[in-house]
């Protein structure tokens, strides 16, 4: 015969009011009794787990209640939401990893501003961890990070562990004892409040905007949050003045110790490298050959114009457009009228970037705003030299994209990105430009540029230099970009994609034996920049280029050695595979008079600005 067994809750059948029976199971002995219990408590074990992955706190809700209300051992509940809380962090991580390789799920979870939380993450994770625990909206493209960031699995896995398992105890227990205390008075308008607290729980998070958007406003903030801050309610604060590309605020360090160095303490290594590359390839001027079809292998005192007309027709389209012409000596209204008329079939109009065709580290580039301007620039620049006038690329990211190909092989490779920063100092609405710059760690070491003093670049002018910027306000100081007057580099490879090489490959495979140099570009944000979308090429430099991402501030100087040594391995390298084609370098003679016809023209030209 069967038997009837009625169970009871401790709290006498609070939604009945009295002693009503919870849970009515038939059996025919005691083994189907536990069985049945086993089957009841693992549906709430599994519906606790994955109702973490929709939201930890309704989850942890539930399991407190399943705890109170259906006698679930607490062991169980406890480990239903540790795991469930613990899996869920290391899904969200291994998003953020594959998203490396696969182009959609990037577009989905990675926002354009993600790479900022980089040295955040980097270097305390154990506070980040605990901060995203608290914080609501950050832990999702957080996490993710981790993951593009390639954070060690291991290490990430285990603080998972140790800050969920404390937060699981803490936050299950409060429940539990609110459960115990509270709705023992409530009656069946517990079960209406708990089912009120988790469909609001849960809909908030289902509710949210797409993933994508979800990370980039949980990091506008240009500021890397401190510990109290992020223990209160995440809110954005400044808005990130560098459109398009993460905010450089925060840096531990802003001016490398390479640039402290005079240039030739500094590039003494690289000299003597030089001549030892030189001993073992028997060269000294192998790298002229690295790039056949350009003057020097694009190493000095070759034509911009010329390698940018190199780019093919089919991706012509990624070039600034420009125009160029030469001074005429038949005096500058009539170099105006011409640089007019070649304006008007190009289509191009104020304002217009002037830069010299023969140029290094911005000398001479400026932009001309008007005729009258235009006019003055010509009057200053030598005459009988080229010169480009550019359409202006109006985005603030600039990025230099280190580009290798050996000749023979199929495919080129993307070495490195840096970002490129305009100098910059921040308002603090107490001190003037000028002082603003004086006490700028980074700009006071190239105050002459703006307060007067060097002849090759533009001063502010006195009412600019006398305002007071508001607090937060950003003043840009200079056009151009270049270390040389504060540009700042920021290292930014892990921006490296499959179709951002795929692009910049096909852009260089179209240009006549072209296997070294960086394309310089204006770009609008990461995101599309990544996908290899959204950018105008400026200037493309062969030979003389560099891997620009080692003059990062935060970038050790062993290790900017190290990127500058395996440029020049790569640079004699594709010399020496192109000299084996039958390709001649230049003479040692040739090759000091292109410098010294550089170094010639840099005094001539206008002042930057």
């Amino acid at each position: 015969m069967l038997k009837q067994i009625e169970y009871f809750s401790s709290g006498e059948s609070r939604a009945f009011g009295g002693c009503q029976p919870v849970n009515r199971v038939y059996h025919n002995d005691a083994g189907m009794t536990t069985l049945l219990f086993n089957l009841t408590w693992l549906k709430h074990f599994l519906a606790i787990f994955f109702l973490t992955f929709v939201h930890e706190d309704a989850a942890i809700l539930a399991a407190g209640f399943s705890r109170v209300e259906h006698h679930v051992p607490l062991v169980l509940v406890y480990t239903a939401v540790f795991t469930g809380i613990v899996a869920g962090d290391v899904f969200i991580y291994l998003l953020g990893h594959f998203a490396q390789k696969n182009a959609w799920l990037r577009r989905k979870i990675i926002g354009p501003k993600v790479e900022r939380l980089h040295n955040w993450i980097d270097s305390n994770l154990t506070k980040v961890l605990i901060m995203c625990r608290l914080t609501p909206g950050l832990l999702f493209p957080t996490f993710v990070a981790c993951g593009w960031f390639k954070i060690p699995l291991g290490r990430f896995t285990l603080l998972s562990v140790i800050t969920g398992g404390v937060y699981t105890s803490i936050a299950l227990t409060l429940v539990i004892v609110f459960g115990d205390l509270v709705l023992v008075h409530l009656n069946y308008w517990a079960w209406i409040l708990v089912a009120i607290i988790v469909i609001v729980f849960a809909s908030t998070s289902l509710l949210k905007p797409k993933f994508a958007k979800v990370t980039e406003q949980a990091l506008n903030d240009s500021e890397t949050p401190s510990f109290l801050k992020m223990l209160k309610t995440y809110k954005p604060g400044r808005k990130n003045r560098h459109t398009g590309m993460p905010s450089p605020e925060g840096l531990k360090k802003l001016v490398s110790l390479a640039e402290r160095l005079p240039n030739g303490l500094f590039y003494l290594p690289v000299g003597l490298r030089w001549l030892f590359l030189s001993a073992r390839y028997r060269s000294l001027t192998l790298p002229t050959v690295s790039n056949p079809m350009i003057e020097t292998g694009g190493f000095w005192g070759e034509s911009k114009s010329d390698i940018m007309q190199q780019v093919g027709d089919e991706h012509q389209q990624w070039v600034a457009e420009f125009v160029t012409f030469e001074r005429n000596g038949k005096g500058v209204e009539s170099d105006l009228q011409t640089a007019l008329s070649l304006m008007e079939e190009k289509g191009l109009e104020f304002p217009v970037v002037a830069k010299p065709d023969v140029g290094w580290q911005g000398y001479g580039v400026r932009l001309i705003e008007e005729h009258k301007h235009l006019l003055h620039y010509l009057n200053e620049y030598p005459t009988g030299e080229k010169l480009l006038l550019q359409r202006p690329v109006q985005h603030d990211g600039e990025a230099g994209i280190f580009y290798v190909r050996y000749p023979g092989e199929e495919h080129g490779r993307v070495i490195s990105v840096t970002l490129r920063y305009f100098p910059y100092v921040y308002g603090d609405g107490t001190s003037t430009l000028q002082e603003l710059i004086r006490n700028n760690p980074r700009m006071k070491t190239r105050a002459e540029y703006y307060l007067g003093g060097k002849t090759e670049h533009m001063s502010l002018e006195k009412q600019y230099l006398d305002m007071v910027p508001a607090e937060g306000e950003l003043i840009r100081l200079s056009f151009i970009g270049s270390i040389r007057v504060g540009g700042l580099y920021r290292d930014a490879s892990h921006l490296i994609t499959p179709e951002l090489s795929e692009r910049i490959d096909a852009i260089a495979q179209s240009m006549p034996e072209f296997y070294f140099g960086r394309f310089d570009m204006r770009f609008e944000s990461t995101e599309q920049l990544q996908q290899g979308e959204g950018f105008s090429i400026i200037e493309i430099n062969g030979a003389g280029s560099e891997a620009i991402s080692a003059w990062d501030p935060e970038v050790s100087i062993f290790k900017l050695y190290k990127a500058l040594f395996k440029s020049q391995s790569l640079l004699f390298k594709v010399g020496d595979l192109n000299r084996s084609r039958g390709y001649k370098p230049m003479t040692v003679i040739d090759f000091l008079k292109a410098a010294k016809k550089q170094n010639k023209l840099i005094d001539q030209y206008p002042p930057a600005g």
